[in-house]
């Protein structure tokens, strides 16, 4: 029986071997280029708590589109100095966990921070709960972009 194999090269293991790493490989230059710039989580976190505080100055009609303006830039940003999208970095599975966990965090505070100022009548309960979220959020984006790095290269 005649062999109907084209396959005159290497041997097929050493040719997959040599698939594989070349696949490892475009992993790492990928998951180095999934590194956010200083300023982005900085910035997020920054205009998360000028927002609340915002809040507690009675000053949201200014603040929510100021908020909202900063956040779109910041992707804007993002997005033309890296060519990664927000999208992208939360594509991993320990990303989508850790800003599972924020989320929660996130929602957490401010509700706390919005019922002791405007149930309990603690003034700047709103400013403190959005200085810790700020805070949370350059911590948490950090974290993030490692897990990402972490997941890229491990093929998750």
């Amino acid at each position: 029986m005649e062999s109907t194999s084209r396959n005159s090269g290497p041997s097929q293991p050493d040719s997959a071997r040599a698939a594989l790493d070349a696949v490892a490989d475009a992993r790492a230059l990928v998951a180095d280029r999934v590194r956010t710039p200083w300023w982005y989580h900085l910035g997020l976190g920054a205009a998360l708590a000028a927002w609340f505080v915002s809040m507690s100055l009675r000053a949201a009609t200014w603040g929510t589109p100021a908020f909202v303006l900063v956040v779109l830039g910041l992707a804007w940003a993002l997005r033309e100095s890296t060519g990664v999208s927000f999208a992208a970095l939360t594509a991993t599975p320990a990303t989508r966990r850790l800003y599972a966990g924020y989320l929660l965090a996130l929602v957490v505070l401010a509700a706390a921070g919005m019922s002791l100022e405007w149930g309990a009548d603690v003034r700047w309960a709103i400013a403190a709960a959005g200085l810790v979220i700020g805070a949370l959020t350059v911590a948490v984006g950090y974290r993030a972009d490692a897990a990402a790095r972490r997941d890229i290269r491990a093929g998750r």
